[in-house]
C-alpha cells in the first residue's frame, strides 16, 4: 500500500480546524465599534461596505488603530479592517446612519449569496468526506481502487517479465524435480497427453519446513515451462468486507483461463485453506466463502484448460480434505531439509562469485550445518562475508565461516558479561561434563570445539557433528540423554552444587524421553505402543474438541517412564564423568586458561585416561 502524504493530511487539519474556528476568510483585521465611531466622528473613514452585521471599512490614510487579538488588543498601521454592527444587539445604534452622512462616507450594501453561505457551512463535512474518500482510494491502490476492489491482486509474469529461474537453478530435491518435469513437459506437450486420453495433476501442493525452497521450485517450473506465471500469497484474497476473497478468485482464475497454457501459484495456502468448521464461531465467514470458491474453481475446469495450480504450505496437516482429494491438489510433492549432498550443491550456488581463500573447505560446512534449509545456508554465506567485509578482508575463510555459524546458532558473543571466578569454574566443567561424555559413548555426534564464551542466553557451549540418520535406536537416543545430562552430573560430582545453568539440557532431554516414550513405544510400561497422534503444532478448533488420549491413571505411568529414563541416564553419565576425573579436570583447565578448545584436544585427554578410546573410528561406531 501506498503511504500517505503527511503534508496532505496536515493541510486538511489546518483546513478543518479553519473552518471550525470561524476564521475570516479575508484575512481583515477585526476593530472595537467604539473604535469605528471615533474614526467616523474624526473624519478619517472614506467608505462603508455593509453585509448584514459586518461592515468593511476603508479608511483615507494609514492609521494605527488598535486591533482585537484574541481577549487583548494590539495596536495596528491599518487602511482596511472590519467591526461587527450592533444591528442586531438589544440597544442597536441609531445614530450610525446621521454620523456617516455628516462625514461624507461612502455606504455601500452587498447581499450575500446564499449559496455562499451555504457552501461555507457545508465545507467542514466536505473536507472530512473527500479526506476518508482519499485515504479508501489510496488503501485500495489508486483512483481506480474502488472499481478494482474485488479484483485479483496477483502478479503476473509473461512475455515482458519472464521468469527467468530455471532447474538448474534450483540445487539438490532431485526427486521433487523429476516429479515437476512431468507438469512442466504437459505445458509444453499438452497435445500428447490429451491424444492418448491422459489427465495431467490439476494441482500440485509443495509441501515442506520453511526456507527449503517451495517457491523457488515454483518458479523454476515457470520458467521450464516459458507459460504465464500468477503468483500470489493466500492471505491477499482476505479482506475486511465479505465476498471480496472469493470475488478475487473467480477474476484470477478468468484471466489464468484467457492466458491458458498457464501456472497458478498460491503461496501459504493454509492461511484460506484450513478445515472447515473446525475453528469458533461457526462456518460462514470470509475466509470459508474465499475456499469454498476454490474448490469450486478447481473442479470445473474445462477438460481441455492447460491450467495448473501450483500451491505451497509448511503445514499439510491442517488443510482441507476437499483440497486434497483427487482433481484438486492430487499430487503432493515433499520438498523437505537438503541432506549432506544438497547441502553442498546449495553453498556451491550461493557461493558463486564470491572471492573465496583457497582454505574454504566446502564439504566441512556442509557437514557443520545439519537440519540447516536452504534459506539457513543462504544465510551463513552471507553472515560470512558480512564477518570478513567488517575486518577488512578481501576473501572469505574458514573462519568467517565458523564465526558466522557461531553468530547464528547461539547468537552474538557477550564479552561484556562480568562472570565470577567460580561460576566461570562451574561453567567450564559443565562443558567439559558434555565433552566428555560424548567423547567417551561409542556412537555420539563427533565433537568439533567446546567454549565458555558466553553468546547470546549461553554461558558455554559444546559444538558437534552430528551424522544424519533415518533410523534413531534405543541405544543412540540414550546416549544423547547421557551427553545431555553430562552437564549437571559434572557440577554435582566436581563443584559440589548444582547451579541454573542446565535449564537448557533439561528441556532437551525431557522432550527426547517425553518422544521415547509417547511415540515411540520405548518405555518400560508402554512398550510397542503409540500414545500420542500429534502431528504438528496445535490447531485451534480441531484439538479443542479432540478427546484426550488416555487416561489420568495412563499419565502417571507415562510420567513415571520418563523420570526411569531421565534417571538412568543421568546416573550413567554421573558415573561416567567421576570415572575419567582426569580427563574432565584437564578439559575444564584448557577451558578457564584458552576459553575454546577443539574437540581433538578433549579427545586426547580422554585417550590418556583410556588409550582404547585414541582410535577415532571407535568414537563412530553404534
Amino acid at each position: 500500500m501506498k503511504r500517505f502524504n503527511p503534508w496532505l493530511i496536515l493541510l486538511f487539519v489546518v483546513a478543518l480546524y479553519l473552518m471550525f474556528t470561524a476564521a475570516p476568510l479575508g484575512g481583515s483585521a477585526k476593530v472595537n465599534y467604539n473604535t469605528f465611531k471615533t474614526l467616523v466622528a474624526n473624519g478619517q473613514v472614506e467608505q462603508v461596505v455593509i453585509s448584514e452585521s459586518t461592515a468593511t471599512v476603508d479608511l483615507k490614510t494609514q492609521t494605527s488603530v488598535p486591533v482585537i487579538v484574541g481577549n487583548a488588543t494590539q495596536t495596528r498601521s491599518l487602511k482596511e479592517f472590519q467591526v461587527r454592527l450592533p444591528n442586531n444587539l438589544a440597544t442597536p445604534d441609531n445614530t450610525l446612519q446621521a454620523d456617516l452622512s455628516r462625514q461624507g462616507v461612502q455606504v455601500r450594501y452587498e447581499v450575500p449569496s446564499q449559496w455562499l453561505n451555504l457552501l461555507v457551512s457545508l465545507l467542514p463535512v466536505l473536507l472530512m468526506v473527500g479526506l476518508f474518500v482519499f485515504i479508501f482510494m489510496r488503501a485500495q491502490g489508486g483512483q481506480n481502487g474502488v472499481m478494482q476492489f474485488g479484483q485479483s491482486r496477483a502478479k503476473r509474469y509473461g512475455k515482458e517479465n519472464r521468469v527467468s529461474t530455471k532447474f538448474a537453478d534450483v540445487a539438490g530435491h532431485d526427486e521433487a524435480k523429476k516429479e515437476l518435469v512431468e507438469v512442466v513437459d504437459f505445458l509444453k506437450n499438452p497435445a500428447k497427453y490429451h491424444a492418448i486420453g491422459a489427465e495431467i495433476p490439476k494441482g500440485v501442493l509443495l509441501v515442506g519446513p520453511p526456507g527449503t525452497g517451495k517457491t523457488l521450485m515454483a518458479r523454476a517450473v515457470s520458467g521450464e515451462a516459458d507459460v504465464p506465471f500468477f503468483s500470489v500469497s493466500a492471505s491477499e484474497f482476505m479482506e475486511m468486507f465479505v465476498g471480496v476473497g472469493a470475488s478475487r478468485v473467480r477474476t484470477l482464475f478468468e484471466d489464468a483461463r484467457k492466458s491458458a497454457p498457464a501456472i497458478i501459484f498460491i503461496d501459504e495456502i493454509d492461511s484460506i485453506g484450513r478445515k472447515r468448521g473446525a475453528g469458533i464461531g461457526g462456518g460462514h465467514d470470509e475466509r470459508e466463502q474465499t475456499l469454498n470458491q476454490i474448490l469450486s474453481e478447481m473442479d470445473g475446469f474445462e477438460k481441455g484448460a492447460s491450467i495448473i495450480i501450483l500451491a505451497a504450505t509448511n503445514r499439510p496437516d491442517v488443510l482441507d480434505s476437499a483440497l486434497l482429494r483427487p482433481g484438486r491438489f492430487d499430487r503432493q510433492v515433499t520438498i523437505d531439509l537438503p541432506n549432506l549432498k544438497e547441502r553442498e550443491a546449495i553453498l556451491g550456488v550461493h557461493l558463486r562469485g564470491k572471492p573465496l581463500s583457497s582454505g574454504v573447505d566446502v564439504p566441512e560446512i556442509a557437514k557443520s550445518t545439519p537440519y540447516f534449509s536452504g534459506a539457513d545456508l543462504k544465510n551463513i554465506v552471507n553472515e560470512a562475508a558480512l564477518e570478513a567485509a567488517r575486518i577488512s578482508k578481501t576473501q572469505i575463510d574458514m573462519s568467517d565461516f565458523y564465526r558466522a555459524l557461531d553468530k547464528i546458532t547461539l547468537g552474538l558473543e557477550n564479552s561484556s558479561l562480568t562472570i565470577r571466578d567460580e561460576e566461570k569454574r562451574a561453567i567450564a566443567f559443565h562443558e567439559a561434563g558434555h565433552a566428555v561424555t560424548a567423547a567417551v559413548i561409542p556412537g555420539s555426534d563427533k565433537l568439533q570445539k567446546v567454549s565458555i564464551i558466553p553468546r547470546g542466553r549461553a554461558l558455554g557451549a559444546a559444538f558437534y557433528l552430528p551424522e544424519e540418520q533415518v533410523l534413531m535406536s534405543k541405544e543412540r537416543l540414550e546416549n544423547q540423554l547421557v551427553v545431555a545430562l553430562g552437564g549437571r552430573a559434572a557440577e554435582e560430582v566436581f563443584i559440589g552444587s548444582v547451579t541454573s545453568g542446565a535449564a537448557d539440557d533439561f528441556r532437551k532431554a525431557t522432550n527426547i524421553a517425553r518422544k521415547m516414550v509417547l511415540e515411540w513405544g520405548m518405555g518400560d510400561n508402554f512398550k510397542n505402543m503409540a500414545l500420542s497422534t500429534e502431528s504438528g503444532p496445535v490447531f485451534l478448533g480441531e484439538d479443542m474438541s479432540r478427546p484426550k488420549a488416555f487416561s489420568e491413571h495412563t499419565a502417571q505411568l507415562v510420567d513415571e517412564d520418563v523420570k526411569r529414563i531421565l534417571y538412568r541416564a543421568f546416573e550413567r553419565a554421573k558415573a561416567l564423568v567421576t570415572e575419567y576425573r582426569q580427563a574432565m579436570t584437564d578439559v575444564a583447565d584448557a577451558l578457564l586458561s584458552q576459553e575454546l578448545i577443539t574437540g581433538d584436544v578433549v579427545r586426547d585427554a580422554v585417550a590418556r585416561v583410556n588409550p582404547e578410546l585414541a582410535n577415532p573410528v571407535s568414537l563412530n561406531k553404534n
